[in-house]
């Protein structure tokens, strides 16, 4: 009879490669070229330019898109959606979510492996990880010598980095849902 109880994990007396949060068991990604890499950078590049532009454009008296939560009211590009427009809105939402299936059973992961926000900041984060601190294998030589004054400055600098980024996310999403122009004000007053 073959054992399939579970098996019980001791952070504090285990030392093997299993553990999920051991420092040595770190992933260091490294960077890949080739054509389709070309095409996620620039695919990114546009949608990050369109996510951080759109809210400044502006399109009679308002922006362009702004989805004013408090007054109640979607404007996309002079047509403004009130609560009982939102049926046509999950329509919308219902098509989109037909086309990505589409296009993701001809076409594979199209989407989650080049547009996704997530993968498009993933990678502008070690983008900066790798100006910063170099490839992967300088990296990984790095951490597994003692912290010079040289590294920590740029690890500094990295995450620096990665706050300015985190900070122009957040205040360019916020932007969506509050005026840009009020938004900057209200920011820096």
């Amino acid at each position: 009879i073959k054992d399939v109880s579970p098996k019980t994990f001791n952070p504090k007396t285990h030392k093997g490669n299993g553990d999920r949060f051991n420092p040595s068991n770190r992933i260091y990604v490294r960077e890949s070229k080739g054509t389709y890499q070309k095409l996620r950078r620039y695919g990114g590049w546009f949608l990050l330019l369109l996510f951080a532009l759109v809210p400044w454009i502006p399109y009679g008296e308002r922006q362009a898109i702004l989805l004013d939560i408090g007054n109640q009211q979607f404007n996309f590009f002079g047509t403004t959606l009130y609560p009982q427009d939102l049926t046509l809105l999950a329509l919308l939402f219902v098509i989109a979510a037909f086309g990505l299936f589409f296009i993701t059973t001809f076409l594979g992961r199209v989407w989650c492996g080049y547009l996704c926000p997530q993968t498009v900041w993933t990678f502008m984060y070690i983008w900066f990880e790798e100006k910063l601190e170099g490839s992967a294998n300088k990296r990984r030589k790095q951490d597994a010598n003692k912290l010079t004054a040289n590294l920590a400055m740029r690890k500094t600098l990295k995450h620096i980095a990665w706050f300015a980024i985190a900070l122009a996310t957040g205040f360019t999403f916020v932007g969506y849902f509050v005026p840009m122009k009020q938004l900057v004000i209200d920011f820096f007053t």
